[in-house]
């Protein structure tokens, strides 16, 4: 996979033409400052492919911010869905600790909602998550 002229040196970008999703692979632990850089590069990739399927696999982000996973739920996602006019559907691939972790009002999203997110651990499970999202199946 290429990588998208919006990566960064922490976060690998990537859109999947092939499949309409777009991918987003954190490299390595990240700053408060970094995060949000990041994440305003995946939002432009987004905007600039036209793309409402995300995968973030933030597996290397070992060290986080508390904020930050309430922060891009509650906030940077509903943003970003609006600009796009569409439904967000976004998979976060994340390490088993950080899941138990957090509440369970950060694993996935309230159905119905315009953005739903969910938190896997195997990426076989978040691909065929996103997958039934784009079906229509779920």
């Amino acid at each position: 996979m290429l990588p998208d002229q919006f990566s960064t040196a922490f976060l690998h970008v990537a859109y999947r033409p092939d499949l309409g999703q777009l991918a987003g692979r954190w490299l390595r632990s990240v700053t408060e400052d970094e995060l949000h850089i990041g994440y305003a590069a995946l939002r432009q990739a987004a905007l600039h492919h036209g793309c409402g399927y995300w995968l973030i696999d933030s597996r290397r982000r070992t060290n986080r911010s508390l904020n930050g996973p309430e922060w891009v739920t509650t906030y940077f996602l509903p943003q970003v869905q609006r600009e796009l006019g569409m439904p967000l559907n976004v998979c976060f691939l994340v390490l088993p600790d950080y899941l138990g972790s957090l509440p369970p009002s950060l694993h996935a999203a309230a159905p119905g909602s315009p953005v739903q997110f969910a938190r896997f651990l195997d990426e076989g499970a978040a691909n065929a998550w996103l997958a039934a999202r784009q079906g229509g199946h779920i």
